[in-house]
């Protein structure tokens, strides 16, 4: 339940969409797999579970969907051995060569006839929908898996206006200014133990740094070099540990024990609450970190200039 990954959109103010509206849009395109003759296949499963029918988990003002995809491990290797073999028995047999338009549709006839025979691999992937605040979240550390998402809800529902998070300051101007002087860096965060900077060079070499003081001699050496900060680890309210991306992505999420003493005290009766109780805690924090993070965005671009 607990996203590992942010991966953040706007989604518009124009949008309005009620749990039982989602639900019912969502219904008409569920997931079936991939059959016989298709190499992949996606649709919307319940996020309550395998036998449960209700698509959408509406709490704190956030709506939960699961996207499940499914797609048939045929290596591009296998393909090409049967097709090696079949054009070689083709050139002796019939003493010819065979061509590269009859190679291509021979290629396409040996996947048909594999595909059915193929492993499949399904993952599932998660998003809630935040109206009130303006956020589309996708439990992603890809943008293609995140767009694979939103593509569908987006054919879904027949609109979805969503935008990339814009920000006045480089998210990678800010960070690096954190970490040269850590003072920079406003409450409730602090730093973390990881880091990546990057080059500015023809090179572009790039300097990783996990599990180390970051306030080391070599690290501010890097950022002396001209470095800058492409990924760096934060702590928000000693409560969720992540590392944020140059593109103003969040990942390696952790909800530290903090969060976890919080769920101490309630005795969920089934998996649905269970699921219910986390949602409500998870959306509740990720929100009020975002509003902080977004924040220091502001707050650094209404800074006069030196």
């Amino acid at each position: 339940m607990w996203f590992k990954n942010l991966y953040l959109l706007r989604l518009s103010s124009d949008f309005t969409i009620t749990p039982e509206e989602l639900h019912e849009a969502l219904e008409s395109k569920p997931f079936l797999g991939c059959g016989n003759e298709l190499r992949e296949a996606s649709g919307w499963v319940s996020p309550f579970g395998r036998n449960n029918e209700q698509l959408v988990l509406a709490t704190n003002g956030c709506l939960l969907v699961t996207l499940a995809h499914q797609e048939k491990m045929l290596p591009a290797s296998v393909i090409r051995e049967e097709l090696d073999t079949v054009v070689a028995d083709i050139e002796e047999k019939e003493a010819r060569k065979v061509s590269k338009r009859e190679k291509q549709d021979l290629r396409d006839d040996i996947e048909f006839q594999l595909l059915p025979k193929a492993f499949t691999r399904t993952k599932k992937m998660d998003a809630w929908l935040d109206q009130a605040n303006g956020w589309m979240i996708v439990n992603s550390s890809s943008n293609t898996q995140g767009e694979r998402l939103t593509h569908l809800l987006r054919n879904t529902l027949g609109s979805l206006p969503v935008t990339p998070p814009k920000t006045e300051v480089s998210p990678a101007m800010l960070m690096t200014q954190w970490l040269a002087d850590d003072h920079t860096l406003p409450a409730p965060f602090t730093l973390g133990e990881d880091c990546e900077l990057k080059g500015q060079g023809e090179e572009k070499s790039v300097a990783v740094f996990k599990r180390h003081e970051l306030a080391a001699d070599e690290v501010q050496a890097n950022l002396a070099a001209g470095k800058t900060v492409s990924k760096l680890g934060l702590i928000w309210d000693d409560k969720i540990s992540f590392i944020l991306t140059d593109e103003l992505g969040i990942r390696r999420v952790r909800f530290l024990d903090v969060l976890a003493d919080n769920l101490k005290d309630v005795d969920p009766q089934s998996h649905a609450e269970k699921l219910d109780i986390e949602f409500t805690l998870m959306t509740g924090e990720v929100n009020k970190l975002l509003n902080d993070l977004l924040g220091c965005f502001s707050a650094a671009a209404a800074e006069p200039s030196a």
